[in-house]
């Protein structure tokens, strides 16, 4: 685990019943979780993935009595309103765990973690997926969410964490193939910043493939994103974002480049697919805050992708070498990073089911996720 040096300086967020210092500011002005943050995700995703209802119930009723919830076709992954949000919780609550283990809520969390992939529940989980939607359920986003998971638990020298993971493997087996088969018979894609994003299933599965060493899958995927995006060039980022996508389309796109291409082949790639993040002067054009006149329903979706673009910038920061980008410019990309955050935490944990079953997971990975 890298080690972060923050400031003492917390930013705080008041409901109706306490304050909760979110998050503290990393040396150079970026937002990480805070202890007190931890705390408070962990409780939202505890409560929504223990919750089978409301849900929103996408399975086909065969028979005339063939009534059943959504705890007796996913044991595991039955709450957060949707199978493919209950899959992201359940990382956001590993990586929690992982990184702030003396939490109050840790041993709820671990006590939750042993009930969910429990080796029986696994397999009803596998079953359904492999028997739904020609064995396309939730491909890619949820399926690749479960790789994630799987990601993390690889990256955890954790007793619990090895037997949770042998126990996903007939499940992650099944997933690896399906990507093996989808994307080398995928003529073109095109950018998105929802449920179908292919760069983010690639992403997420380039993750996994680095971390359980599967050599095939990873050139697989390396080929795919590259054929796919190599050539792109001045992406208009500042249209963003289309319809009700809940993602940026274009950052997603960099967000898995920056893993399969080397460094110096990425940077290059980086400044003519989205030229504008690297003009100081102009930058606030791509990375400009979009606002909705309310938080409620499809219009969370802006939370979800301001939260988004964290992640993709935190990554490119990541890999970028020290000094690649000029301070102004970075000092540009901190700034609108940070008003993101505090748009978005303007509706989490304020009672709003629509809202908390996915974004707690959102904001935990766009400050400890990349």
């Amino acid at each position: 685990m890298k080690k972060l040096i923050c400031f003492c300086c917390c930013i705080y967020f008041t409901n109706l019943t306490a304050q909760v210092s979110l998050v503290n500011k990393l040396e150079d002005g970026r937002y990480t979780l805070s202890n007190e943050g931890a705390s408070y995700f962990a409780k939202l995703s505890l409560d929504c993935t223990r919750k089978s209802s409301p849900h929103y119930f996408f399975h086909a009723l065969r028979k005339k009595n063939d009534v059943i919830g959504p705890k007796d076709l996913w044991p595991s992954f039955y709450g957060c309103y949707d199978w493919h949000s209950a899959v992201h919780n359940h990382w956001a609550l590993i990586k929690l765990l992982k990184l702030y283990p003396t939490i109050p809520e840790a041993n709820e969390i671990r006590e939750k973690l042993e009930l969910s992939f429990s080796k029986d529940k696994i397999l009803v989980e596998l079953d359904y997926v492999k028997n739904n939607e020609d064995g396309l359920f939730e491909f890619p986003y949820g399926q690749s969410w479960l790789l994630k998971v799987a990601d993390e638990l690889i990256n955890w020298d954790d007793e619990d964490a090895k037997r949770w993971l042998n126990n996903l493997k007939p499940l992650t087996e099944y997933i690896v193939n399906v990507h093996l088969i989808v994307w080398p018979n995928s003529e073109s894609v095109e950018l998105s910043g929802s449920h179908d994003s292919p760069a983010l299933g690639i992403s997420f599965a380039y993750d996994y493939a680095l971390s359980s060493k599967n050599v095939a899958l990873k050139k697989v995927l390396a080929k795919a994103a590259v054929r796919f995006y190599g050539d792109l060039k001045d992406v208009a980022i500042e249209q963003e974002p289309f319809e009700y996508d809940f993602m940026s389309a274009s950052l997603l796109v960099t967000d898995l480049m920056r893993k399969v291409l080397p460094k110096e082949k990425f940077i290059p790639w980086l400044k003519d697919f989205c030229p504008d993040l690297f003009l100081a002067e102009q930058v606030n054009i791509p990375l400009q805050i979009k606002r909705s006149l309310k938080h409620d329903g499809y219009e969370s979706h802006w939370d979800g992708y301001h939260l988004n673009r964290i992640w993709c910038l935190n990554g490119i920061l990541k890999t970028f070498p020290e000094g690649t980008i000029d301070k102004n410019t970075k000092k540009e990309w901190v700034t609108a990073m940070n008003e993101m955050w505090d748009y978005a935490q303007e509706s989490i944990g304020k009672g709003n089911y629509d809202i908390d079953h996915w974004l707690s997971s959102f904001s935990v990975f766009a400050l400890i996720g990349y």
